[in-house]
């Protein structure tokens, strides 16, 4: 994930989900580990945040003015309690690995 942030926007370490036009969102569980603690979340909501956050930005959304921002926060929020809600209906559970 390091290179990949590097590569595509100059920027040095991992970042949690990077997004690229022609579709593809990119996740890491690494991030993930580290950063859910800090929003009460397993492991495995934090990728599933990230996924979410990482298709609405394909589908349009972006997160860059105060206000797009925090439209986004909201959809992602409704999203994730939309998709918590049918994860806890199927009772699995995957770990997500590494990155």
């Amino acid at each position: 994930m390091a290179a990949l942030h590097a590569e595509w926007l100059q920027v040095p370490g991992p970042t949690d989900v990077l997004s690229f036009d022609y579709g593809e969102v990119v996740v890491c569980p690494g991030v993930a580990e580290k950063e859910a603690p800090r929003h009460d979340l397993t492991t495995e909501e934090e990728v599933l945040l990230y996924g979410i956050h990482g298709l609405l930005h394909l589908g349009g959304w972006d997160d860059r003015s105060r206000e797009d921002r925090l439209a986004m926060e909201a959809e992602q929020r409704r999203l994730f309690a939309l998709a918590r809600g049918v994860a806890s209906r199927s009772g699995s559970r995957n770990s997500p690995g590494e990155c």
